[in-house]
């Protein structure tokens, strides 16, 4: 069974994003230090009274 010319277009669009997915995709950086928010409280929770 031939697929019709709107899906092999289509699919030819998906296979080049893909490919130019994987030859341009950006390099992983990995944070220097440990950046973690488990801990992490607002600044309206510590508010002073004063202000």
């Amino acid at each position: 069974m031939k697929p019709r010319k709107s899906t092999a277009i289509l699919m030819a669009a998906w296979l080049s994003t893909f490919v130019v997915y994987v030859f341009v995709k950006p390099t992983e950086t990995t944070p220097d230090g440990s950046t973690s928010f488990l801990n992490a409280v607002p600044t309206w929770v510590n508010a002073e009274p004063g202000r």
